[in-house]
């Protein structure tokens, strides 16, 4: 999935996020017009001029949002504790001063290792939705 496919099926969801019942989980005739949804041009894009991606399945799509829901529970637990910063582009940005205490938090909550200083650019889009 890239970055645009992956806010592509975001966007798509948050539009139809009335499917998804109050925990937001959509069901499988959600992710088989999403499917359809994926492969039209974005925005502003002409259709002529448009390379469609992977086609996706439905089962690919509902993977996708699982994962998409796990990275942003992952990062409100980083935001929730004292002293840890988030930035999308850098995620925590540990530096050598908080390196111990970050270690300490990582082994506890080993979801939170890749963001160590690595953001991900879809929090803000998830939290419109969740």
């Amino acid at each position: 999935w890239t970055d645009e496919e992956t806010s592509h099926l975001i966007r798509y969801l948050t539009l139809h996020r009335t499917e998804g019942g109050d925990g937001n989980n959509f069901k499988q005739a959600t992710f088989t017009t999403a499917v359809a949804h994926l492969l039209e041009p974005p925005d502003g894009v002409p259709k002529e001029d448009h390379v469609a991606g992977i086609k996706r399945d439905w089962q690919s799509c509902k993977n996708k949002w699982i994962m998409c829901k796990k990275k942003h529970a992952t990062i409100i637990e980083i935001k929730s504790q004292l002293g840890f910063l988030w930035d999308k582009e850098l995620g925590t940005d540990i530096d050598p001063a908080d390196a111990t205490r970050w270690t300490a938090f990582a082994n506890a909550h080993p979801d939170t290792k890749p963001f160590h200083n690595k953001g991900w650019k879809h929090f803000d889009e998830m939290d419109n939705i969740l």
